[in-house]
C-alpha cells in the first residue's frame, strides 16, 4: 500500500494508511520520534486531496511552541510568522519526490483561489466549520485541553482529522501530566466513552531514523514519560501476525 509515493515499511504504518482513508472522523498517531507519524499521514492527506481530490482542502497545523529558550516575537505578516513551524511538513516532502523543489513552489505559491494546502495556525482554528477537511495536527502533545477542545469540534461530514503526538517531547511543563494534557484527555475519553465508530487509534513503535533515536527515546521514556501516557499509547499497539 502507498500513497503519494510513500510505501508502508511495518504492519503499523499499513494499518495507519487503511484506516486514514476510511468514514471515521478522528485518527490518532502516537508513539516515538522517528516513526513516521507524520510522513504516513502527510502522503495519504496528499494524495487524497491532491491527486483524488476526495478532500478540497488539506490543513496542517501545530501549536506553535518553541523548544527550550523563547525566541520572542517573530517578524513578518502571519504566513511569515507561521513559516518557521511548518519545517517538519517541508522535511517531509522532500522524502516523498526527489523533485521536491517543484512541490514546494506548486504548494507554496499556486494560485490563492485555487490553492488546496495550507498551514493554518492552530489559533485560527477557532470558530470554523471544516467540510470536506483532511486535517493534519502534528505535535499534538503541546495541546491543552481548551484548544485541542476547539479543534476537535471543528469537522463537518465529509472531513478526517488526525492527531499526531510524542508523549515524551512535550514542551511544556503543564501539560506533562495527564489531566492537563489535551491530546491525553481526548484519546483516552474516547476510549472509555467506547465510540470505536468515530476513532481510530495506531501508536507506532519502529523508528525509522539513526538507530540512535531509538537510544534517546528509550532513556527519556525511562525517566520522564508517565505510566498513564505509555499506557494509552500501548492501545493503540498494532499485533504482528
Amino acid at each position: 500500500m502507498a500513497f503519494f509515493g510513500v510505501t508502508a515499511r511495518n504492519e503499523a504504518q499499513a494499518q495507519a494508511m487503511r484506516v486514514a482513508i476510511n468514514d471515521k472522523p478522528f485518527l490518532f498517531i502516537t508513539g516515538p520520534a522517528g516513526g513516521g507519524k507524520t510522513l504516513v499521514p502527510l502522503a495519504v492527506g496528499l494524495e487524497r486531496t491532491l491527486e483524488t481530490q476526495h478532500f478540497r482542502r488539506l490543513i496542517y497545523t501545530r501549536m506553535q511552541t518553541q523548544v527550550g529558550e523563547n525566541l520572542g516575537a517573530l517578524p513578518g505578516d502571519l504566513d511569515e510568522k507561521t513559516f518557521p513551524f511548518i519545517a517538519p511538513f517541508m522535511d517531509n516532502l522532500e522524502a516523498m519526490s526527489d523533485d521536491s523543489g517543484e512541490i514546494k513552489r506548486y504548494l507554496l505559491e499556486g494560485d490563492e483561489d485555487k490553492r488546496k494546502i495550507f498551514f493554518d495556525p492552530i489559533q485560527t482554528i477557532r470558530g470554523r466549520s471544516l467540510n470536506h477537511t483532511y486535517l493534519l495536527s502534528d505535535e499534538s502533545q503541546n495541546l491543552d485541553v481548551p484548544t485541542i477542545a476547539a479543534l476537535a469540534t471543528r469537522p463537518v461530514i465529509g472531513s478526517k482529522f488526525v492527531f499526531v503526538g510524542n508523549f515524551s517531547q512535550i514542551d511544556l511543563p503543564k501539560l506533562r501530566r495527564p489531566e492537563t494534557n489535551g491530546l491525553y484527555q481526548l484519546l483516552n475519553g474516547l476510549y472509555e466513552q467506547e465510540a470505536y465508530e468515530y476513532f481510530d487509534h495506531i501508536n507506532f513503535t519502529e523508528q525509522q531514523r539513526h538507530p540512535v533515536v531509538e537510544v534517546v527515546e528509550r532513556i527519556l521514556r525511562t525517566h520522564d514519560v508517565p505510566k498513564e501516557f505509555l499506557a494509552l499509547e500501548a492501545r493503540g499497539n498494532v499485533e504482528v501476525n
